[in-house]
């Protein structure tokens, strides 16, 4: 199997529809409405976001993954990470988390911050594994179906 291409690139308008297709594809995600990707995505001064683009057989480049993370004072808080599924477990997720952990840091945050479901077993080891520690709880803070989270911290301001 030829190995993947991955191009991180910046969130484009036009990227909103395939960015609700993989989070839709996705039950434990949390499921925002288009028009609050559109207000995220058109405020440059806190909101950064990356897609993952593969080529296909053909060469024509499709969206497979996106981070969604916000960055205010010294705080970056990733709101959504996701890759579609038949490209999962491929490697693309840690390059975007990567991609949004330097852009972090190049916007001068000193730690970043997540939640996850306590039952999101994978995406909290995916998380372990870029060094982010659970930091507390928030009871109830999911919907759909009712779930607390984990508060996940990584501290990077060496």
């Amino acid at each position: 199997m030829k190995a993947l291409q991955v191009r991180i690139r910046k969130v484009r308008k036009g990227d909103v529809d395939r960015i609700v297709d993989i989070e839709r594809s996705w039950h434990h995600l949390s499921h925002w409405s288009i028009d609050s990707y559109y207000r995220l995505l058109n405020d440059d001064s806190f909101t950064s976001s990356f897609v993952a683009e593969i080529e296909d057989e053909h060469g024509r480049l499709h969206i497979v993954g996106f981070v969604i993370f916000h960055i205010a004072a010294d705080i970056s808080e990733i709101y959504n990470i996701a890759v579609e599924s038949r490209t999962a477990r491929s490697g693309i997720g840690k390059q975007l988390m990567a991609a949004a952990i330097d852009e972090s840091e190049r916007r001068h945050a000193r730690k970043v911050v997540l939640e996850v479901r306590k039952s999101n077993n994978p995406a909290i080891n995916f998380y372990l594994g870029f060094d982010f520690r659970i930091a507390g709880e928030r009871r109830n803070y999911y919907s759909n179906p009712v779930e607390d989270a984990y508060v996940m911290e990584l501290d990077i301001s060496d």
